[in-house]
């Protein structure tokens, strides 16, 4: 976290207020990069170089708020100067939307979690349709509140304290929405794959295009695996409801590091996947060039030798 006098990208330096002013990463590098129009080019600046150039003294606003740009733009693609600083590197929460059925959803998983704990059932199904059938059930309700009480007391709280335990729940459940959203929308990077296999099959006598498939299928393995298994590190953390309870800060903070992880790398995929979600599998209709473009993202963004580690 950074203190800033304001929550917002507001620059004194004159040099900001260039046509065309905005920041955002290099497409190949992921430099971050200040992006001005020069007559009819828009040319780009290293941040060195705007500070040396534009005389930003070494601890001023303004080079503190770059330095504020460069962590902002994992959350953020584009920045222009005078945008809100995001939320994520003022005070760690998000800065982006969720939909009412992403925390329905982990209101679920934790009722169930609630009332497994108090039963010592060990079951950790994540089957959807059996947590809502579970939670529905008036006699899992009544678990999970009789839960919050031990909880409650496992910890010393006395009766007039349970009300720090239901907090904290309503706080975990505000913070692995996030997550909730964010499994969803990383459901179009299958797609992607499903939408390749779909090519290949009903273009198979075009040779190069089913290698082209077939490449991107290998370099997507990696990451693939990454993301999934970051999420399925946050469900068994979730299925803990004990644990989260008791290291309540470590475990708020993991959440977020998570989120912010997946977020970020999500940002990449956006473009591709809007692509692909409107891509009709049929000759001569694109998708031909749709595929080497996808080639082109995942060898850059993706390379096999890249060291994935979670987050």
């Amino acid at each position: 976290m950074t203190e800033i006098a304001n929550k917002d990208f507001n620059f004194e330096n004159k040099v900001f207020e260039a046509p065309g002013a905005h920041f955002a990463k290099s497409p190949g590098s992921k430099e971050p990069l200040y992006f001005v129009q020069l007559g009819e080019n828009m040319v780009s600046l290293q941040f060195d170089s705007v500070r040396n150039n534009f005389d930003i003294e070494k601890g001023s606003e303004d080079d503190r708020l770059l330095d504020l740009v460069i962590s902002s733009l994992q959350f953020i693609k584009r920045i222009r100067p005078g945008d809100s600083i995001p939320s994520e590197v003022l005070d760690g929460t998000a800065s982006w939307a969720i939909e009412d059925r992403h925390r329905n959803m982990v209101e679920i998983r934790l009722t169930v979690a609630l009332a497994r704990w108090i039963t010592g059932d060990m079951d950790t199904s994540f089957d959807v349709s059996k947590l809502m059938a579970l939670a529905d059930d008036p006699e899992t309700k009544k678990r999970a509140q009789e839960g919050i009480q031990k909880i409650a007391e496992s910890m010393g709280l006395e009766k007039n304290q349970h009300q720090e335990i239901i907090n904290k729940i309503e706080q975990l459940k505000d913070e692995l929405s996030y997550i909730e959203a964010l499994k969803e929308r990383f459901q179009g990077i299958k797609m992607i794959s499903d939408k390749m296999k779909q090519t290949q099959k009903r273009l198979s006598e075009d040779k190069t295009l089913k290698e082209e498939i077939a490449r991107i299928q290998i370099l997507l393995a990696e990451p693939m695996k990454r993301y999934g298994g970051l999420f399925r590190l946050l469900d068994e953390e979730s299925n803990d409801v004990y644990g989260l309870i008791e290291d309540f800060s470590v475990k708020v903070d993991l959440i977020r590091r998570t989120r912010d992880d997946l977020r970020s790398a999500l940002l990449d995929w956006e473009d591709m996947i809007g692509q692909w979600e409107d891509q009709l599998i049929e000759p001569d209709c694109g998708v031909e060039a749709l595929v080497r473009a996808t080639y082109r993202f995942v060898a850059t963004n993706f390379p096999m030798t890249q060291n994935w580690r979670a987050g």
